[in-house]
């Protein structure tokens, strides 16, 4: 994530779509293959097939990833209290709360649409292509909530779209599809839109920060944004189970019968967690007061000094928050490096 916001400012969330619709992609076209392997090859073999394989890829890719900005020790500051101002601000908590509301249900659907399947008359076969369908709807909706997103910088329209927008599809559709044609329509949608959730939170993380005007929290707060939905995911999988009966069998009412508290539990939640945009109504502090102590450790010379004075005479640090700003454009940043090397005036 830290080279994906050294590469791209403005198309920040498209290029983090496309980078997590893959892995739907992906996920769509191996799960019929996973299917045939373990069927023809046994779990352990098909398990030891894919960690070498895994392993491999995940190397080679890796070995491929560049930084774009030259790493430079000048620039390293040492961990301080001003790195967690963000857990004072009222947006950091809203957006938390949101993220972590809908942690809780986004993946009980694709946990438990194979069993679903079965429960209404649906083989084993059409169940795992449903599983497929939700995967490649993930795919294709999270590039497209990313070009919402970098749209003039609109945050709330794809967040209101992934939760509001979910959840009804949960209560309106999954709980009344019992055909293969109408639970395939409810997949799609869904994987289109809770699925693309998950790359707003480079968003997120830049609204929190001061749309990323500082690097090194703005990195911070997207960790523990993604440590805490990680977090509810799995508490999700303790959850999701004791909502369900499985010794009730399926009828032909809302969700099956036994499925119905799964469901309302996962659209109920999805629309709780679209309280997240009030964030919009959330003012962000003034630049002034949020990063004077960091930056202020990262002037090091007299004559870094002398040219912030003179960039901000109030402040001091003007140039220093300019120059980072510069630095994540990509378009400004060797002329303000060679301007300052000369020791000219900005």
């Amino acid at each position: 994530m830290d080279y994906v916001s050294e590469w791209f400012v403005r198309k920040r969330s498209i290029a983090f779509g496309i980078i997590s619709g893959m892995d739907g992609l992906v996920s769509a076209a191996l799960t019929p293959v996973f299917a045939f392997c373990l069927n023809k090859f046994g779990y352990t073999a098909t398990i030891l097939g894919w960690t070498i394989a895994f392993l491999i890829l995940t190397t080679i890719g890796i070995l491929c990833i560049r930084p774009r900005l030259p790493a430079s020790d000048s620039h390293v500051v040492k961990p301080t209290a001003s790195d967690f101002v963000f857990l004072r601000k009222p947006l950091f908590w809203t957006l938390l709360a949101a993220i972590i509301t809908q942690a809780l249900a986004q993946f009980v659907p694709s946990t438990y649409i194979p069993s679903y399947a079965l429960d209404v008359g649906l083989s084993s076969t059409k169940g795992s292509l449903l599983l497929s369908l939700l995967n490649l709807g993930e795919a294709m909706g999270q590039p497209l909530l990313g070009v919402l997103a970098d749209y003039q910088n609109i945050t709330y329209s794809p967040m209101l779209l992934s939760t509001i927008g979910a959840g009804l599809q949960t209560l309106l559709m999954w709980g009344y599809s019992q055909q293969l044609w109408s639970l395939a329509i409810f997949v799609l949608l869904y994987g289109g839109t809770a699925g693309g959730f998950a790359i707003l939170r480079p968003r997120f993380s830049a609204a929190i920060v001061n749309n990323g005007s500082d690097k090194e929290q703005y990195v911070l707060v997207f960790a523990v944004l993604t440590a805490m939905r990680g977090a509810a995911i799995v508490c999700s999988g303790f959850v999701s189970p004791g909502l369900l009966d499985e010794d009730a069998r399926a009828t032909s009412g809302f969700g099956a019968g036994k499925w119905s508290h799964i469901i309302l539990f996962v659209g109920f939640m999805l629309l709780v967690s679209s309280f997240g945009a009030l964030g919009t109504f959330i003012k962000a502090p003034k630049t002034a007061d949020v990063q004077t102590t960091k930056t202020a450790e990262t002037i090091e010379s007299g004559s870094n000094l002398e040219i912030a004075n003179e960039k901000c005479p109030r402040s001091g640090v003007g140039l220093v928050i300019s120059m980072y700003e510069e630095d994540l454009s990509g378009k400004v940043i060797e002329q303000t490096r060679d301007t300052v090397g000369r020791g000219e005036r900005a």
